[in-house]
């Protein structure tokens, strides 16, 4: 192996003695996506699945369960985010064996943590904080607005127009067909 110090790059060397060389720009790491192992993203996917369902297990069982003929409204999620845990358990015990199996084998690299990602994680955890404040429909169509400029590159004047005809639909289907009151906000 050559030393890097001996290594002469020509292209960049000065011309004379007086010119200095030139930089050559270096390269910036992007923050986000990050390499990272196949069997550390499926460890870690089966942990935020699992997590998500502790915390709708935990969230349904504060709501009444109801009794054996008449489950209550936290039953079906109760039983739903046990289930979640249940299954990310089982992928991460299968993921783990078949790891252990192929421990010869590489550990192949995945991109994490890709922008368009995080931005509809972002957009739908804001949704159920502004739900009640803002209203079932100015939440939903700035969501499906900021998801239609931000993950399809729509321009914002479509996103608005197809923003406000999802949410006239919306406003129909539940409020005139199903009777259905969504949250309307301060207005």
């Amino acid at each position: 192996m050559a030393d890097q110090a001996s290594v002469t790059n020509h292209a960049s060397a000065p011309q004379s003695p007086h010119e200095p060389a030139s930089q050559e720009p270096v390269s910036q790491k992007s923050l986000l996506p990050r390499v990272i192992g196949s069997r550390r993203a499926g460890l870690l996917a089966t942990g935020a699945l699992a997590l998500i369902g502790l915390i709708f297990a935990w969230q349904a069982s504060r709501l009444d369960l109801g009794q054996i003929g008449l489950p209550g409204p936290g039953f079906f999620p109760l039983l739903l985010g046990a289930l979640l845990v249940v299954f990310a358990a089982a992928i991460a015990i299968e993921g783990r064996l078949a790891s252990s199996k192929l421990a010869s084998s590489k550990d192949e690299p995945l991109e994490f943590g890709h922008a368009q990602v995080l931005i509809t994680f972002a957009a739908l955890l804001t949704v159920p904080l502004l739900f009640e404040l803002l209203g079932a429909y100015i939440t939903l169509g700035l969501m499906s607005a900021v998801l239609l400029v931000c993950i399809a590159r729509v321009s914002l004047l479509l996103a608005v127009v197809s923003s406000a005809v999802g949410m006239a639909a919306c406003w129909y289907l539940f409020g005139e067909l199903l009777g259905v009151r969504l949250p309307i906000g301060p207005f």
